[in-house]
């Protein structure tokens, strides 16, 4: 049985507490009455520390009396150990329990692991089998905390919280051991800033919102009315509770949908978006992409959306993965808001409250840059050094032209040219990337100079391409030292793409981690992330010095890692997310 000590009065904790604030590192863990900090309850607080019974904390006793002095407990220098601490982070500042200090996470640093022959899982079960070759069960997690204790639950609660203490000494060895102390440095930092996130969540405005789904009903009813001529009129099915209608050809369906279009002359061996750029000016093609991007809006966004509104707070409180993806990068869910298309339309519905403004920041080619730094190529280097625009520059030297020539399409066109070449895409990929992405029309035979001037007038690039190309090695770093491997039949675009990719997350994880110490005595909240993009939430008076502070952290975020070049990001202050 497990060493533990209940506390269910103010005098009890008081008699533990100086014991407690000394300690050097504690395993910390909750349990709740659900999974929402909103409007679910903390129920137990169990803190683990060396040598002594674990202190587990009846929150239903305790609070709100006891907030401050858990606060002192958990605000001392020491190191925190949880797992999936933001969960953690979340549920304690709802009754507004504070924390600081640093945070060593297991769950994080297990997943910087899986590179290096760590568990595909990162569940505090897989971790103690993986690690400790010890079973641990997790039966008591779903069961009721809401009611009386039992002591399976206490032995269950303390049990948790004494293996992090374990699994902390063995995952730091296996990140010292695979030099993963800077990038786990960087994921332990971010994780307040991400738990912040989460739980200030960002608002909506419904009346935009609902006005944008009517307009989008609209325009796909509008799209299938044009296509009824080829895929058949709607008939009316009668049926015993309701009619039905059906259709010559399920609009939806892509067999259906691609014989229609052989039939009307359009030559096409799928129904891609891809495969029909080249028949994008004909009615039929028109009219279906637009019942798709309709469709597509409406089931992916407008519908399910508004639903996740949470009802106590107003607002949508997207969760973020950390490491959503093997080079680094987040992702997002519930709801996916860096998914939310960047037209106008979708994003003026995202909006600060009345006396509030938002504050967008993002970082200028942050990932030419990284390609820049990664390569070494000097002629990017010195050209960002010198305040040139990179695209102009490429276009420069794909067309052969004076730079202070180059026209706005010419440099549009370079965008495709910058994005697709420094990644490995070929002359056929370039083409139809360039048509696709940017609406820049190019010839084979356009693409394949494009291609070949690129890479003489950037020498550096070639260079490390070239090298990639020769080794193919199975392990790549970011520039923070962030582990991938590849197997030996990998490609050679993600070995090109994950370093770069990863390097630009790991910066701003960096820029994150530092805004969260800037802003914590602040009303200014952390709204949204997006990739290369921040967006903070402050009062109305305080935008401009917000968006200075921003563009400055996001910068000195960049530095550390960009050493041979300027680091720029770009801020704007707006009432909605479309004023960027």
């Amino acid at each position: 049985m497990s060493d533990w000590l209940l506390i269910e009065r103010m005098d009890q904790l008081q008699n533990i507490s100086a014991s407690l604030r000394s300690a050097r590192v504690m395993g910390v863990d909750t349990e709740t009455t659900g999974l929402d900090p909103h409007t679910d309850r903390l129920r137990l607080i169990q803190i683990a520390v060396e040598g002594s019974a674990t202190v587990i904390f009846d929150c239903f006793s305790l609070l709100p009396e006891a907030a401050e002095e858990i606060s002192l407990i958990l605000s001392t220098p020491s190191v925190k150990v949880l797992q999936n601490a933001k969960f953690d982070l979340k549920f304690l500042w709802s009754e507004n329990i504070a924390v600081e200090g640093w945070i060593f996470d297991t769950m994080l640093a297990a997943r910087l692991l899986r590179t290096s022959g760590g568990p595909k899982s990162a569940s505090l079960a897989s971790l103690s089998q993986h690690y400790l070759n010890r079973y641990l069960s997790k039966e008591e997690q779903k069961s009721n905390f809401t009611s009386d204790l039992r002591s399976s639950q206490l032995v269950y609660a303390a049990k948790d919280a004494e293996i992090l203490l374990e699994l902390r000494k063995l995952l730091l060895e296996e990140l010292k051991k695979n030099l993963l102390i800077e990038a786990a440095r960087l994921e332990f930092s971010c994780v307040y800033a991400v738990a912040s996130m989460e739980f200030s969540g960002i608002y909506l405005d419904m009346d935009k919102w609902t006005l944008l789904l009517e307009e989008t009903k609209k325009t796909e009813e509008e799209a299938l009315s044009e296509l009824y001529p080829f895929i058949g009129y709607p008939a009316v099915q009668l049926g015993f509770f309701e009619n039905h209608y059906s259709y010559g050809n399920n609009v939806n369906s892509n067999k259906q949908i691609l014989k229609m279009l052989n039939e009307n002359g359009i030559e096409v061996k799928n129904t891609s978006k891809h495969s029909l750029a080249e028949y994008d000016n004909h009615p039929i093609v028109v009219s279906l992409l637009k019942y798709r991007h309709a469709s597509k809006a409406l089931t992916s966004f407008l519908y399910s959306i508004p639903k996740q509104i949470n009802k106590s707070t107003g607002r949508l409180h997207p969760q973020y993965r950390q490491m959503g993806a093997w080079s680094g990068r987040m992702s997002c869910g519930g709801p996916n808001i860096q998914q939310i298309p960047r037209q106008k339309a979708f994003r003026q519905c995202f909006t600060a409250p009345q006396g509030r403004k938002l504050v967008i920041a993002d970082y200028s080619q942050i990932e030419l840059r990284v390609i820049a730094q990664v390569s070494g190529d000097s002629r990017m280097i010195e050209a960002y050094n010198n305040g040139e625009d990179l695209h102009r520059l490429t276009a420069s030297l794909v067309l052969q032209k004076q730079i202070n020539l180059i026209t706005k399409q010419e440099r549009q066109a370079a965008k495709a040219v910058n994005f697709g070449l420094v990644f490995g895409m070929g002359s056929e990929g370039l083409k139809t990337y360039a048509k696709e992405t940017y609406g820049v029309e190019m010839s084979q035979a356009e693409a394949e100079v494009f291609k070949k001037r690129f890479f003489e007038g950037y020498k550096g690039l070639e260079a490390w391409h070239s090298k990639i190309k020769q080794k193919k090695p199975l392990v790549s770093r970011t520039l923070a030292g962030r582990k991938h491997t590849y197997s030996r039949d990998s490609g050679l675009s993600g070995r090109y793409n994950t370093p770069i990719q990863g390097t630009a997350a790991d910066i701003l994880k960096n820029a994150l981690g530092m805004l969260y110490k800037k802003l914590r005595d602040t009303n200014t909240l952390i709204a949204a992330v997006v990739h290369d993009e921040i967006v903070l939430e402050c009062d109305e008076e305080r935008a401009e010095e917000t968006a200075l502070l921003l563009t400055e952290t996001m910068e000195e975020a960049g530095r550390v890692y960009l050493k041979d070049l300027p680091v720029i990001a770009e801020a704007s202050i707006a009432s909605n997310w479309a004023g960027k």
